[in-house]
């Protein structure tokens, strides 16, 4: 959708009285249907998938489940969307920036737009599970799909490392 749509669905205050059943979803149904994106590279101790929640109906909010297997990481990245991330299950360790800050099970962390991040599983034997709640609908419609540019690549090509505005 965009940006011009967006504002004005926002500004016609039309209410569209949802589905119930598109309102609610099993996270453990869920997360049989397969991952959005994934990365696993040994050598960096990066092993995760992402999976979307299927509520279709959003336009700025983009939730997602983020799995990191035991002992491991996701990618360093940034991206132009701010993101919320909750802890459902294990132990996770948040760099944000320079920052590194213990997160267990309930607790919250905020990532500011384009700043680097990263999260890491502390545990070796369970897998760690987040909630990562993004503003993806919205700065796509500003920028268009820019997801794909911030990430470091299958096989470690560092988009990152790779961009010169990184700070």
């Amino acid at each position: 959708m965009g940006l011009e749509r967006l504002l004005a669905a926002i500004k016609e205050r039309r209410v569209e009285a949802p589905d119930a059943a598109s309102c609610a979803f099993s996270s453990s149904s869920h997360l049989a249907k397969g991952c959005h994106y994934s990365n696993c590279n040994p050598r960096l101790g990066i092993d995760f998938q992402v999976q979307k929640l299927p509520f279709a109906a959003l336009q700025v909010m983009d939730p997602r489940l983020v799995v990191i297997a035991p002992g491991a990481c996701n990618e360093k990245h940034r991206h132009a969307h701010e993101s919320i991330f909750v802890v459902l299950s294990g132990s996770a360790e948040i760099q944000i920036g320079q920052q590194v800050t213990p997160l267990e099970h309930g607790e919250i962390a905020y990532v500011p737009r384009w700043v680097v991040h990263q999260s890491r599983n502390r545990s070796t034997c369970e897998p760690l599970t987040l909630l990562a709640i993004t503003d993806f609908g919205l700065t796509s419609a500003v920028l268009g799909d820019y997801d794909s540019r911030t990430r470091l690549k299958t096989g470690g090509v560092d988009a990152i490392a790779q961009d010169p505005q990184t700070p």
